[in-house]
């Protein structure tokens, strides 16, 4: 009997897994689902309007009221996803490692989420939450405003995109969920 658990324990370690609570599990399982769909959502929009990139003028005067649909649903799901990884992702994880977050002002947290190679960079998911902040204001007398601000999504949408396939994956193979 000893000797399974300590296989059983061995086997445990080998799997580099953290045991969660069914809660927890369950948290993180429903954030990945929601971050995964305003991924999915965001990506959808910008493959159908990439070729308008660098907006000018003239492109944006040309632009159909569905391809704006499409522009808008860029925006709402660019803003959604970086929102909902900031405000949930960031926090189950680390709580999920056991990492003291209650009560830490969002800086700390990613300054955490650096320390543990869980970000690259603290300052570019600032950079990212500044974005997302700008391109959700409309500007409709001041276009050329406008114009200036979306031309910043598309590094934007690349780096977040790559940010969440990162932390969706290490999520997935860490804690084992499906």
């Amino acid at each position: 009997e000893g000797a399974e658990f300590c296989i059983f324990q061995n086997n445990l370690s080998n799997r580099n897994t953290t045991m969660l609570t069914e809660e927890l599990s369950d948290k993180l399982s429903e954030t990945l689902a929601i971050c995964d769909l305003h991924h999915q959502r965001m990506m959808f929009a910008w493959q159908s309007i990439k070729t308008y990139f660098p907006l000018t003028e003239i492109t944006f005067s040309r632009i159909s009221p569905i391809e704006l649909a499409l522009f808008d649903q860029l925006i709402y799901r660019f803003s959604k996803l970086q929102d909902s990884m900031g405000s949930r992702l960031f926090k189950q994880l680390l709580e999920a490692l056991e990492e003291e977050v209650s009560g830490l002002p969002f800086i700390d947290i990613l300054y955490k989420m650096e320390k543990l190679n869980l970000l690259d960079n603290a300052k570019e998911w600032i950079a990212l939450r500044q974005t997302r902040n700008t391109i959700s204001h409309e500007y409709p007398f001041y276009k050329e405003v406008q114009i200036e601000e979306l031309n910043l999504l598309p590094d934007e949408i690349e780096k977040l995109a790559e940010i969440w396939g990162k932390l969706k994956k290490y999520t997935i193979n860490r804690f084992d969920i499906i």
